[in-house]
């Protein structure tokens, strides 16, 4: 018995699955077990399977092949029918005797129709249809006509696309019924059917021409057969074929029908496409919607693909695409002299001038006009680079015959303004994101919006630069104008400010790839301002594509942050001008923790200092790869030349990926630097300065090992020279022997070899004509007298202790290089036998343009050591040191673009006369006599010779016309502005880059620079100036807080005297009749006063160098004041006794 304890003795069930023996002592079943049994089982079913499928194959075989008997069967027998009926109702001039017999006869036909076997009947009966067709009795029209003809042409396309062989009686009759057919089936005909009957005509070989001809032109009565010739169109045609298509299309239904294509064909097709569809259509509708639209989409497809600026290539259209478009699997298509031709038209300046003249029975909106002109402006805008400045400028001249008062910017203004887009970003810059990401098909109201808003972007980005201050202020003389109000300018900031702010502070949101962590790391300030060693950022940096503005193809946040960026700065200096808009209108710091701004700044600087010597290091490979090169090709000239450039061409590339990588990576990581370099004005102007001067103090301790103070890096250098140099040798290279009246030449002799090293503390010994040296130290007050003197000399345009005029001063005496520097000398040592060719020239030249440099770091070392000197720069040469530095600025003077409005700084009567050509009527214009011709007048003083320097090619020749005549005022500004002085100002602002970061400078805009230059403009603040003015010898304050009397005479006679007699008073102490930017407390050294005697007879005197006034102690209020005020006005120091 079983025993349990719940007290039943039944075994349990056991059920065992696993196919495994329970008993592990029984024995194994030799038939394999369960399992086996189990597998057994399923090769039965599946045999048993398979016999009923091969089963169900055999009757489904029979079942189809007695269908196909007994069709083959019937359909003999209907064609033995049709036969004989056709033999017995044959008449003598081949027609049907009723309509009706014709048709019946048709739906018989077709019940059998196979295109192999029946072709011949299908020809006989087109033949006896045509002559049917042809009497007036029987006209076979309306009904089920229609219909029963686009069965026929639906027969007839299947027959010549099974054609095998040529048989031109056959293949005429065939191409004749086709033709007759598809005339006749009207509105029947469908996209599918008009796709499918020009793929079998094209593919047709040694097909009857004229027939042919007459297929193809067949169904262009109906508007779907537009479709189906965009086969034909996507194929190179030749000229007889496109002039007779020409004559037969209906241009606005061939738009709409290739409005309806899918985008699916290749780059190829669609060039083909293009050409031919400007080609047919040309001027007669280039401004129809449907037209516009077409060409946009094919134009907007192939930015990416075809390099429509190339030279064209002279070939037949079947022969080039053949042997060359078809060779073409990468890179960019090339033109050839037909496709040029094509494309070149679609900017005709008639066209664009033309493209706002809208058709008056156009019931579009306003918006959806807008949206479609702008698409295309902005495909041309892609497509043609090197002609947007002239489309840009066709569409501000606006229509040829004027129908509006409203130009393009003041028309695509409006539009923007009503968009969704415009109105989210204005109310909301953290809304900015997601318009920016969108890039689903939900999106294409967005898209459209953003299309209009970067048309309108470009046209106001050109129209500033040419737009005068007094057109941009609506202060015209009542011509039409394209100025928007001040106080949409106003509206429009905004925009800007919201959305510029998102592109730089969320660009680690905008871009397409995560950056490496490892690239910021552990970084510290000791990494980059002392000596510790950094990992290559390369590493790190992917390469990433940026994002595409809203899924819109070709135009990235990159392209978007370059022009809001650019028009910001353009407004912004037209208001640093005119002041129309409030100082905080530009202010964003509400979206900053101002609290930790600075800091943050400092330690995002830190960052691009490593990503700068990453780029440093790489373009010094690039040299070295290129010498190394050039050295292997003399050395091995037998080698393939295909293999190295296509290995340079590769490290190339891989440059400049790291290169954007690296720089979308410091997008990410500095985003308020990236703020301050390219849209500065969004911080407040003191707290820029601060950084400034953050940047520089760091830089300081980079360079001289934690050392700021001169005293203490001499002492450093003593004992650690950092360059493997003698430390006497160091510190000799930088100590000078100077000459009083010979500043700038000793100056330029003894430092200039010191490039950057200028940076580091400097010591000065003044020597008088017996070389005999001026008793002092110099603690850093001979140095700052050193510096003001220099720049007093050489910045002096009539000084005479200097060998050449640097710089010249305009009406408002605003200093500029002088232009015509170069062409001076040059003229004064070909007057002593010199030629321009000769090694002694080319020397002086140089040495002139070293001179230029000098005086450039000699700026920048004022600007580094916070020393003031009262020096005033011409606005427009100001701006060129601002534009030297930031993301989408170029190197030098060449991120500059000269306008008519900086003019007015240069030469005030040239910014007149042209303001007066450009606002002449048209047909005055010709009255100025003039062409594009300049004079110079060259040559030393007393000598001068005048030379005719043409602005164009043959401009000699060109007269200056009420077309061109914005292109020579755009020609002349850039001459006078920059061309004419381009190597002296890019040899200033080279040095002045060698002493201060240009990314530093580009925080200012040139106000702002020549505040940090000079001080600030604005009144003496004479409380500050007396809390940090320092006392010596009797004016010692003592233990009771008491000023000396003399001193308590002195404030009460400043606070007397008006601010111009302050100012005096302060150059006379400081050399600089303006303060520091933050105030008194950062004047170094400090404002000092001492007694000189107790002689009322003699005058205050004073040392410049250590800012110092030597006052007598005086005991009359009116005393001091009339001998202040002399000694002032005198304009003497040390010698005044």
């Amino acid at each position: 018995m079983y025993q349990t304890f719940s007290g039943t003795s039944r075994r349990p069930r056991q059920v065992n699955l696993s196919g495994r023996p329970s008993n592990p002592f029984a024995a194994a079943s030799p038939a394999g077990g369960p399992q086996s049994a189990i597998a057994s089982a399923q090769q039965d079913r599946i045999a048993r399977q398979h016999q009923r499928d091969r089963i169900q194959a055999s009757a489904r075989i029979q079942r189809v092949w007695r269908g196909h008997s007994a069709r083959r069967k019937t359909f003999q027998t209907w064609r033995t029918i049709w036969d004989d009926l056709e033999e017995e109702r044959r008449n003598t001039d081949g027609r049907y005797a009723s309509e009706d017999d014709s048709l019946r006869q048709l739906t018989r036909l077709l019940l059998f129709y196979q295109p192999k076997a029946d072709v011949r009947r299908l020809a006989w009966y087109g033949m006896r249809q045509v002559a049917t067709a042809s009497q007036a009795s029987t006209p076979c029209i309306g009904g089920p006509w229609p219909r029963s003809y686009l069965r026929v042409a639906r027969a007839c396309v299947a027959t010549l696309r099974v054609r095998r062989g040529r048989d031109e009686e056959l293949d005429r009759t065939l191409l004749n019924t086709l033709s007759f057919a598809a005339r006749r089936c009207g509105d029947n005909l469908t996209s599918t059917d008009a796709v499918a009957y020009y793929e079998t005509l094209i593919a047709l070989k040694d097909a009857p021409s004229e027939p042919l001809q007459g297929a193809l032109l067949a169904p262009l009565a109906s508007a779907q057969a537009y479709v189906g010739l965009s086969v034909l169109l996507a194929r190179p045609l030749d000229p007889a074929m496109l002039e007779l298509l020409r004559s037969s299309i209906d241009p606005g239904a061939l738009c709409d029908g290739l409005g309806q294509l899918s985008e699916q064909q290749s780059a190829r097709s669609r060039l083909w496409l293009l050409g031919n569809l400007v080609s047919l259509v040309g001027p007669a509708k280039s401004s129809s919607p449907s037209y516009i639209t077409v060409v946009a989409r094919l134009l907007g497809s192939l930015a990416e693909n075809v390099d429509f600026d190339s030279a064209p290539i002279s070939a037949e259209n079947v022969a080039f695409d053949r042997n060359i478009l078809s060779k073409t699997s990468t890179g960019l298509l090339p033109l050839n002299i037909f496709l040029r031709k094509q494309t070149t038209s679609l900017i005709d300046q008639d066209s664009i001038r033309n493209l706002l003249v809208r058709d008056q029975s156009n019931t579009g909106t306003v918006t959806n006009d807008a949206q479609l002109l702008a698409g295309y402006a902005l495909t041309l805008l892609r497509c043609f680079p090197r002609k947007a400045d002239d489309i840009r400028m066709w569409l501000y001249l606006g229509p040829t015959r004027s129908t509006t008062d409203l130009g393009a910017t003041r028309y695509f203004w409006n539009a923007s303004k009503s968009t969704a887009v415009f109105a989210t970003v204005w109310q909301n810059s953290r809304s900015v994101i997601g318009l920016l990401k969108a890039s689903t098909q939900s999106a294409t109201e967005q898209r459209d919006d953003w299309t209009v808003i970067l048309v309108f972007l470009e046209l106001y980005t050109f129209l500033l630069k040419i737009m005068d201050d007094e057109e941009f202020m609506g202060k015209s003389d009542g011509k039409r104008s394209s100025a928007i109000p001040t106080s949409d300018v106003a509206e429009l900031v905004t925009f800007l400010k919201n959305l510029g702010f998102t592109l730089y502070f969320n660009a680690s949101e905008l871009n397409s790839a995560d950056t490496s962590a490892s690239f910021v790391g552990t970084q510290s300030l000791s990494r980059h301002f002392g000596n510790a060693v950094v990992s290559e950022p390369a590493k790190s940096a992917v390469d990433t594509k940026p994002l595409a503005l809203a899924g819109l193809p070709g135009l990235t946040v990159d392209y978007l942050k370059g022009l809001v960026t650019g028009l910001l700065r353009a407004i912004y200096e037209r208001d640093s001008r005119r002041h129309f808009l409030s100082r905080n209108h530009w202010l964003m710091t509400d979206r900053f923790d101002m609290t930790s701004f600075i800091p943050g700044v400092v330690e995002e600087e830190e960052n691009r200092h490593l990503v700068q010597d990453q780029d440093d290091r790489d373009a010094e490979d690039e040299d070295a790869y290129s010498d190394d090169g050039s050295e292997s090709v003399s050395a091995f000239s037998y080698a393939p030349t295909s293999h190295r450039s296509a290995l340079r061409s590769q490290q190339q590339r891989e440059r400049q990926q790291r290169k954007a990588s690296r720089r979308r990576y410091l997008e990410s990581v500095a985003p308020r630097l990236e703020i301050l370099q390219n849209m500065p004005f969004f911080i407040p102007f003191t707290t820029r300065v601060e950084i400034f001067r953050q940047f520089v103090r760091l830089d300081q301790e980079k360079r001289r090992n934690g050392h700021v103070d001169a005293d203490l890096w001499r002492q450093s250098m003593m004992f650690q020279p950092s360059n493997g140099m003698h430390p006497r040798d160091m510190l000799a290279r930088h100590h000078a022997k100077i000459r009083r009246k010979n500043e700038f030449a000793d100056a330029f002799d003894q430092f200039y070899q010191l490039g950057a090293d200028l940076k580091e503390p400097i010591q000065i010994t003044f020597v008088d004509e017996f070389d005999i040296p001026e008793a002092g130290i110099d603690g850093g007050g001979v140095t700052k007298e050193f510096l003001t003197s220099v720049i007093n000399q050489a910045f002096d345009p009539e000084n005479e202790n200097i060998d050449h005029q640097y710089f010249t001063e305009t009406e408002n005496h605003w200093l500029h290089p002088t232009p015509t520097a170069v062409e001076d000398l040059k003229a004064r040592y070909r007057n002593m036998g010199l030629r321009n060719d000769q090694p002694a020239m080319r020397a002086e030249v140089k040495n002139l343009l070293q001179q230029y440099e000098f005086l450039g770091r000699i700026i920048g070392k004022c600007l580094y050591e916070g020393i003031l000197v009262d020096v005033s720069f011409a606005g427009y040469f100001l701006k060129k040191w601002a534009l030297t530095g930031g993301t989408n600025s170029a190197p030098m003077e060449t991120g500059y673009r000269a306008t008519i409005n900086d003019l007015k700084h240069l030469d005030d009567g040239l910014y007149r006369g042209l303001l007066a050509l450009k606002n002449a009527p048209a047909e005055q214009v010709d009255d100025f006599g003039l062409t594009f011709i300049v004079d110079d007048l060259v040559g030393p003083e007393g000598a001068k010779q005048v030379i005719e320097r043409e602005l164009v090619p043959n401009g000699a020749g060109m007269p200056v016309t009420a077309e061109n005549r914005l292109y020579y005022i755009n020609r002349m500004s850039w001459y006078r502005l920059q061309g004419q002085s381009a190597s002296q100002t890019s040899a200033f602002l080279r040095g002045l880059s060698s002493i201060v970061q240009p990314s530093w400078l580009s925080m200012f805009n040139q106000a702002e620079l020549q505040t940090l230059i000079g001080g600030a403009a604005a009144d003496i603040d004479l409380a500050d100036l007396r809390r940090n003015t320092l006392y010596g010898g009797t004016y010692v304050i003592g233990d009771d807080g008491r000023e000396h009397p003399s001193i308590a005479l002195f404030w009460s006679v400043m606070n007397q005297i008006p601010d111009a007699e302050r100012r005096k008073v302060l150059k006379f102490v400081t050399s600089t009749p303006r303060g520091p930017l933050l105030g008194f407390g950062q004047l170094n050294p400090r404002f000092s006063i001492r007694d000189s005697g107790g002689d009322e007879g003699r005058f205050p005197t004073t040392s410049t160098c250590v800012n110092l006034l030597k006052l007598p102690m005086y005991r009359s209020e009116r005393v001091l004041r009339e001998k202040l005020l002399a000694a002032v006005n005198s304009g003497a120091g040390f010698d005044l006794s």
